[in-house]
C-alpha cells in the first residue's frame, strides 16, 4: 500500500483501507476501485489522501494501531456517551473508563511508533479530536513508563479534556472561518466550563479534573484559565503537548493539517514541557509506512520500515530512477547509508 493525496487520484486505483468519516461510519471500503466522481465527498469531508493498493506497493502494509472497525466503533460509543450528556446533569463515567482500558488494551507495545496517518483524518469534530489526543497521550505515557493508573486517569482526562466544549455555541465551534476576538474568549471558557461538570463526581479522579482544567495551561504562566506555570501535574503537562500536537496536525476546513517538521518547530516554541515534548518527538514516525518520497540522489521510493530512534531515517523500497520505473525495484536502508537522504515527500509516481 501507498499514500495518495486525493488530488492526485485519475480513476481506476484499488483502495488499499477503508475510508472512514469522523463518525465512524465507512465512505470507501477496501478493495474499491476509486472513481473521479468520490473526490468532490471526499474533499468536502475533508479527507485529503488514501491509501492504494498498486504493484509498485505490493507488500508494503502501514502500521496499525486500531483496526478502522475498532475505531470506528470507539467513536460511535464515545458520541452516543457524551451526548447522553447534554440531556443528562451528570457523566456516566463507567463506559469512559472502559473506552480508556480498551484503548489501553489495543495500544499494548511499549515501543510503538506513532504513525499520524494511522489516526489523522477529518478531525475537525471534538470526539474525533479527543480520541486522537487520547492515543497519542497514551503512546507517549508507554514510552515515559508511567504507572498504569496515573496512565489511565490520564488516558480518560486525554477523553474528556474538551467536554466543556458542549456547552459552547455551535456556531462559535463549526465556524468554517477563523474565530474573531470575542469568539476565541468564549472558546477559552471550556476548560472551566468541562471542570464545573466534573468536580463534584467522586467517581472521576483529581488527576482527570486537573487534565480538563489545565490542558491549555503553560510552563511560563501564559496559558489559561488559571495562568499556573511550572507546578503543574504530568498529566496536564502531557495532555497540552498532545493536544497542540493533535490541533496542528489536523485539517480543519479552512486549512490543512501541518507536516510534522513545521508541527515540531512550532511546539519548540510554545512553553510545553521539555521532556514530554522531547519523548513526543522521539516517537514520530516523520515518514509513515506508504508514504513516497524523492531521496538527494533523485530516486523516488516508498517508505516500507521505520527505525524506533531514528525515526527520519527509514527503509525506502526504491521504485524510479529520474524518468523511468524501475522493473526491479531495491531497497536502501537509510539508517546506514548516511550519504542518502529524503529530499522531499511526494504525493504520487508518475
Amino acid at each position: 500500500m501507498r499514500i495518495v493525496d486525493v488530488e492526485d487520484l485519475c480513476g481506476g486505483e484499488i483502495i488499499g483501507r477503508d475510508v472512514i468519516c469522523s463518525n465512524g461510519t465507512i465512505l470507501l471500503k477496501s478493495q474499491t476501485k476509486y472513481r473521479p466522481s468520490f473526490k468532490e465527498k471526499l474533499l468536502e469531508l475533508n479527507v485529503p489522501f488514501v491509501y492504494i493498493d498498486d504493484v509498485l506497493s505490493a507488500g508494503i502494509e502501514p502500521q496499525t494501531l486500531i483496526s478502522n472497525e475498532k475505531k470506528s466503533r470507539f467513536i460511535k460509543d464515545f458520541t452516543v456517551h457524551i451526548d447522553q450528556l447534554k440531556s443528562q446533569t451528570f457523566l456516566k463515567v463507567e463506559p469512559i473508563y472502559n473506552l480508556a482500558m480498551d484503548l489501553i488494551d489495543e495500544v499494548s507495545s511499549q515501543d510503538i511508533m506513532y504513525d499520524i496517518l494511522d489516526i489523522k483524518r477529518n478531525d475537525i469534530d471534538v470526539y474525533e479530536h479527543s480520541l486522537g489526543v487520547a492515543i497519542i497521550a497514551l503512546i507517549l505515557c508507554k514510552k515515559m513508563n508511567l504507572k498504569h493508573e496515573l496512565m489511565r486517569d490520564i488516558l480518560i482526562g486525554a477523553l474528556l479534556h474538551d467536554i466543556g466544549k458542549i456547552l459552547i455555541p455551535k456556531e462559535i465551534l463549526n465556524k468554517v472561518s477563523q474565530l474573531d476576538e470575542k469568539e476565541h474568549e468564549t472558546i477559552k471558557q471550556h476548560p472551566v466550563l468541562g471542570y464545573n461538570i466534573l468536580k463534584d463526581d467522586p467517581q472521576i479522579s483529581a488527576v482527570t479534573k486537573l487534565i480538563v482544567l489545565c490542558h491549555h495551561e503553560r510552563e511560563d504562566g501564559s496559558g489559561y484559565p488559571l495562568g499556573k506555570g511550572e507546578d503543574l501535574h504530568i498529566g496536564a503537562k502531557i495532555i497540552a503537548c498532545c493536544d497542540a500536537f493533535n490541533a496542528l496536525t489536523s485539517s480543519r476546513p479552512y486549512r490543512q493539517g501541518m507536516e510534522l517538521n513545521e508541527v515540531v518547530i512550532l511546539l519548540r516554541r510554545e512553553k510545553l514541557n521539555v521532556e514530554v515534548r522531547t519523548t513526543l518527538e522521539s516517537i514520530l514516525a516523520f515518514y509513515p509506512i506508504g508514504t513516497t518520497v524523492l531521496l538527494s540522489n533523485g530516486t523516488v521510493g516508498i517508505v516500507e520500515k521505520n527505525y524506533q530512534g531514528n525515526l527520519k531515517r527509514p527503509l525506502v523500497r526504491i521504485v524510479k530512477d529520474g524518468n523511468t520505473l524501475l522493473q526491479s525495484p531495491y531497497r536502501v536502508d537509510l539508517s546506514k547509508e548516511q550519504k542518502l537522504f529524503i529530499a522531499n515527500r511526494i504525493s504520487h509516481i508518475s
